[in-house]
């Protein structure tokens, strides 16, 4: 891992805090045994910004950016000690039927614009850098729903925090000054059981939920019953509240009867996110539980660590010495070779190999 003269990492973040697109791709996948696929990974790692750029380009009003994110064993194993702080393994939530599955993933990719063609093309020439280096274990193309909705017909990420209070909430600080710009992100996929939903009355959903459903007026706190999911996902502290950055959205296959949402949220600690979590699936008090997970079940769940722009790209030149997957550096993409590249066939952006 690389730091500045002063001892942290330069703090500019990657595009946590860009606002919520219309479209979006989240891709997690796990790393393949063997030096060259590790030094792939750190090669892309330095261009994944030139990546982003050129596929951008074609359509710059459309907001494309990439988030990339290492979970505990990947950041071992590609960047070395010491580790971010609040970085570890997803700990798996268990209270009677509902379960927080923690399941497998060492990369995660938040791929964002307004059009879906854009977040598609950078994926492909993610993919096409990585192919035969990295296992994709889980693949989700979210969409927006009409005004912000989530599938179960309410708004979603109404309290999120803006401008500065965002970058507080979602962006590692002078807590832990070697990874200031930093953040972490915890990702679940959740199925609705929209048939089980649809037959509750509205006024009951909105008692589920802690708002109208309509108009997304938060309910009153004389109404509002305790286990309201947005009364046990709401975390206060000394006084105040703490905030993160969810970026959920939509997904589904109509064919399959698979309807869901992907919940992504940025906190600059994972603590808040995981006693959310725990609030939700065990309860507050214990047995109070969210009232959402009677009809909507999560199959996924990952931690990953968000590095600052500047320490992210020096994973490509920065190989910790005597460090296993040292050796054997992986040459980039050649844009000229049959399907080692997107359809705009941009190919790699630096040409050079990358020395691991």
């Amino acid at each position: 891992m690389t730091t500045d003269a002063a001892g942290s990492a330069a703090a500019e973040p990657q595009a946590v805090l860009s606002p919520l697109t219309r479209a979006a791709i989240f891709l997690v996948a796990a790393v393949n045994p063997g030096s060259p696929n590790a030094n792939a990974v750190r090669g892309l790692c330095g261009d994944l910004a030139g990546l982003v750029r050129a596929v951008g380009a074609r359509a710059a009003d459309d907001r494309l950016t990439c988030v990339a994110g290492l979970g505990a064993a990947a950041w071992d194993r590609l960047a070395g000690p010491p580790r971010p702080a609040g970085l570890h393994p997803f700990q798996e939530i268990q209270a009677g039927p509902r379960r927080a599955p923690a399941t497998a993933g060492d990369l995660l990719f938040h791929i964002r614009a307004q059009r879906m063609d854009l977040c598609f093309e950078l994926a492909t020439q993610i993919m096409a850098w990585l192919r035969g280096s990295v296992t994709v274990v889980d693949e989700a193309h979210g969409f927006r729903y009409f005004d912000a909705r989530d599938l179960i017909g309410f708004v979603d990420g109404t309290e999120n925090p803006t401008g500065a209070a965002a970058a507080t909430a979602a962006v590692i600080g002078a807590e832990d000054p070697a990874f200031a710009g930093g953040s972490y992100v915890i990702v679940q996929k959740y199925l609705h059981d929209l048939d089980a939903w649809n037959a509750l009355p509205v006024a009951d959903q909105e008692k589920i939920v802690g708002r109208t459903k309509l108009d997304d007026i938060e309910l009153d706190d004389s109404v509002k019953p305790s286990y309201a999911h947005n009364a046990l996902t709401t975390i206060v502290s000394g006084g105040q509240e703490v905030q993160i950055l969810r970026y959920n959205m939509p997904f589904g296959s109509v064919g399959e009867g698979e309807y869901g949402t992907y919940f992504i949220g940025y906190a600059r600690s994972p603590a808040t996110t995981e006693l959310m979590l725990r609030n939700m699936f065990i309860g507050r008090p214990e047995g109070n539980y969210d009232r959402l997970l009677d009809i909507s079940r999560a199959v996924t769940g990952g931690l990953f660590f968000v590095p600052p722009v500047r320490l992210l790209e020096s994973l490509a030149s920065e190989v910790p010495d005597g460090w296993p997957d040292a050796a054997a550096p992986r040459q980039p993409p050649d844009s000229a070779s049959p399907g080692r590249s997107g359809s705009l066939n941009i190919g790699s952006l630096r040409g050079a190999s990358q020395d691991g």
